[in-house]
């Protein structure tokens, strides 16, 4: 299978990224931020990945663990980590709403953490589609953006340490 053939369907993957965009989920909101990961452990959920949901510490929010199906599930595989969370604060969408300009759209977040996830899990549902078994099984953490002034979220301590192969969905930081 190459998987430059898979059917990826361009204004589907709009449509379903446009439900994230309009999620405002600022990172100083930890309700907001719940949000919008329960809009991605809803996506993996269907896509039938096994989920865990780790709570945040410290008033933060917390994190999403998704397992995908795979027959060597358990064994060191394919890391994925991306943040969901914004830096625009709730009513940013009055301002900057989702909008189209021909082949062009814009919107909180749609270029980095959350344009880029919705990517991952879009590439993830098309091989599954296929039946494309990954030679590793694919982990997914989500999470809401660490920094310097904000604790270490727990799921970063119980992301699989033995993980073959880690990477960051967000395309400005990978």
């Amino acid at each position: 299978m190459n998987p430059a053939n898979l059917p990826f369907d361009s204004e589907a993957m709009l449509q379903g990224l446009r439900g994230w965009v309009e999620c405002e989920s600022p990172t100083w909101d930890a309700s907001a931020v719940e949000r919008m990961l329960d809009l991605a452990a809803r996506e993996m959920a269907i896509m039938g990945a096994s989920i865990e949901r780790i709570a945040g510490r410290q008033g933060f929010g917390g994190c999403v663990r998704a397992r995908f199906p795979h027959p060597r599930q358990g064994q060191p595989g394919i890391l994925v980590a991306g943040h969901l969370d914004t830096v625009h604060p709730i009513g940013t969408l009055e301002k900057l709403a989702w909008r189209r300009e021909g082949n062009k759209c814009f919107g909180p977040g749609i270029f980095d953490m959350k344009g880029g996830n919705y990517l991952t899990l879009e590439a993830i549902r098309q091989l599954a589609r296929a039946a494309f078994t990954t030679p590793l099984p694919i982990t997914s953490i989500w999470r809401q953006q660490a920094n310097r002034a904000m604790p270490a979220p727990r799921c970063l301590w119980a992301a699989p340490r033995s993980a073959r192969w880690r990477a960051r969905s967000s395309p400005s930081t990978a």
